[in-house]
């Protein structure tokens, strides 16, 4: 068995899969130091599972900005590591279970990578500075909150519209292909008056279009409109996701967020790994 790892500036991840890429045990944990990440990641996930799984593991695949702290060697076992962009790639396409795929890698910030030949062929096509590290950057400034969780809730009661400019607004209905009530300008009606639910509610409405239209994009431009996947920590939310996918149809493309999608890094190590022993 192989310990996929992905370690991100905000969260790591570790999976157990077995010979058939089988994810067997997962998890979760938060970033609280980068340079010590990994390995207390991996000391955490090998002691929570069961002897005879523990005792199967012959290599751990890591990957992600985190992995190059862990060095050769962990807990007794070999360690390889993996090019990020490549498990990106694979990872999002064995989720998915596709052949190819504009895989876009939503975390901390947004990573967008294009996956052809069942992952034989990745392409870094770029990506934003623009993903959860927004989210909570602006929301400690403008909210003074800081947990997702609790951000997420904030904006689930307000009213993007509120603060948001639409393009009905500025030129009085819709313009070329996009809809009256697509987003004009966002936070563009944001006041010292808006309220707090609506202020979370607009954050998030940017975050998400923003990503969704350079998801679009990038998917017209490699000619995978009809084939993106969403992975990463972002797209578990599912007011994220659903703005995310809702922005990219606006353009004309197709969106889907498989099972697992934040363990997309960690699988596609794995297999590279696998692949590699073979």
């Amino acid at each position: 068995m192989i310990v996929g790892l992905d370690v991100g500036a905000s969260f790591a991840k570790a999976i157990l899969v077995d010979e058939n890429l089988k994810i067997v045990e997962k998890q979760v944990l938060p970033v609280e130091d980068l340079k010590t990440a990994a390995l207390r990641t991996l000391i955490s996930f090998i002691e929570r599972i069961s002897g005879e799984l523990k005792n199967s593991i012959e290599v751990v695949a890591a990957s992600g900005g985190g992995s190059r702290f862990i060095g050769g060697e962990a807990y007794g076992l070999p360690v390889k590591r993996i090019d990020e962009i490549s498990a990106i790639g694979l990872g999002g396409l064995l989720l998915a279970g596709k052949s190819e795929g504009l895989v876009v890698s939503a975390g901390t910030g947004t990573a967008i990578v294009a996956a052809y030949n069942g992952g034989r062929i990745v392409k870094h096509i770029g990506g934003t500075g623009v993903g959860g590290g927004t989210i909570i950057g602006l929301s400690r400034r403008l909210l003074g909150l800081s947990r997702f969780k609790d951000l997420e809730n904030m904006a689930l009661k307000g009213d993007a519209r509120k603060v948001d400019l639409t393009v009905s607004d500025i030129v009085g209905g819709p313009i070329g292909i996009v809809p009256a009530d697509a987003t004009a300008s966002n936070l563009g009606k944001l006041t010292c008056e808006s309220r707090a639910e609506d202020i979370a509610a607009g954050i998030f409405n940017m975050v998400s279009q923003t990503i969704g239209v350079l998801a679009a994009m990038a998917a017209k431009a490699c000619n995978l409109e009809g084939s993106i996947i969403l992975v990463g920590m972002l797209p578990k939310s599912k007011m994220i996701s659903e703005i995310v996918c809702e922005t990219i149809r606006m353009f004309g493309a197709e969106a889907i967020v498989p099972d697992n999608c934040e363990y997309a890094g960690a699988l596609g190590a794995a297999a590279i790994v696998q692949q590699l022993s073979k």
